[in-house]
């Protein structure tokens, strides 16, 4: 069984304003977090990036001296009229938003990073370069929050491919959500089908995926919400977890990976978090990172 708990635990969130219109969502999701994720302390943050091509901060509303700008408190005094049971702390920093992320994430002993994105242009993801690097330098789990999307968990789509991460996430997803909607993609093999037909390949894959997700899967969830099983035929598991959740909560497990790892391949988390239209949580055990290597065989 996986070392992860089953009850999750987010104790201390890091929420990081862009301190433009992609934050009214971020602040929003505070009450999610609150009465679903366990978050007790809530690190509100702002990076001014001394830096000529600042990508995912361009636009915020800071003084050109990078001064702690008003609309940092403003965020934190909302936040502390809605919710005076959590511990508000302020952090305004200046430097290279990743290197600055890395040391707040360090310092306040952070669980989970909250950011916001723009929402996503036909085939163009919803940030650049910029924003994707934060999400891969942060080595804990992460809840990417479109501009304009509403962070619930009645229902939530969750990628299940039977390893331990996505298991990991599962358990995560029948603790937060209402319903879960477990979703197995899958493609056809020119391999299988040279020895099955297409219906006997289809039928193999489904028998071996029900039976593992009803003996093994089911039985490390007892007594929570009991969440269903689709196969679901598709080139990219990202692509069909976007399709089925419309604007609902994914919840997708992901091991991370080095930087440099990360450049080479990418991950499934990676492309749902900026393609999906609705919120999506990224299930990581904290400081966990793969190399290049490492990531070829758990892609």
């Amino acid at each position: 069984m996986s070392d992860l708990i089953l009850t999750p635990a987010f104790p201390t969130a890091l929420v990081m304003l862009a301190l433009d219109d992609r934050d009214d969502a971020l602040l929003s999701a505070i009450s999610a977090l609150d009465e679903k994720l366990g978050v007790q302390r809530v690190v509100v943050a702002h990076v001014y990036a001394r830096d000529p091509f600042p990508g995912f901060m361009a636009g915020s509303s800071h003084g050109a001296s990078g001064d702690r700008p008003a609309a940092l408190d403003q965020a934190m005094d909302r936040l502390k009229a809605s919710y005076p049971a959590l511990e508000i702390v302020g952090v305004h920093a200046v430097g290279d938003p990743a290197e600055e992320l890395v040391r707040i994430i360090q310092q306040e002993d952070v669980d989970l990073l909250v950011i916001g994105r723009n929402l996503r242009v036909g085939d163009d993801p919803g940030w650049g370069p910029s924003g994707l690097k934060l999400l891969r330098t942060a080595g804990v789990s992460a809840l990417v929050v479109p501009r304009g999307a509403s962070v619930r968990f009645d229902r939530v789509v969750c990628g299940l491919d039977f390893s331990h991460t996505s298991s990991d996430a599962l358990k995560v997803a029948v603790c937060i959500a209402d319903r879960v909607e477990a979703i197995f993609q899958y493609s056809h093999s020119p391999l299988g089908l040279e020895t099955h037909s297409r219906a006997e390949f289809e039928e193999e894959i489904r028998r071996n995926a029900e039976k593992h997700f009803n003996n093994v899967v089911m039985a490390d969830l007892a007594g929570q919400v009991r969440p269903t099983l689709e196969l679901v035929e598709g080139t990219a598991a990202s692509q069909v977890l976007v399709e089925r959740a419309g604007t609902d909560a994914i919840v997708v497990g992901s091991r991370g990976l080095s930087k440099f790892a990360a450049r080479l391949l990418g991950s499934t988390a990676e492309r749902l978090a900026g393609y999906a239209d609705g919120p999506v949580l990224i299930v990581r055990k904290k400081g966990e990172s793969l190399s290049l290597l490492e990531g070829l065989f758990h892609r």
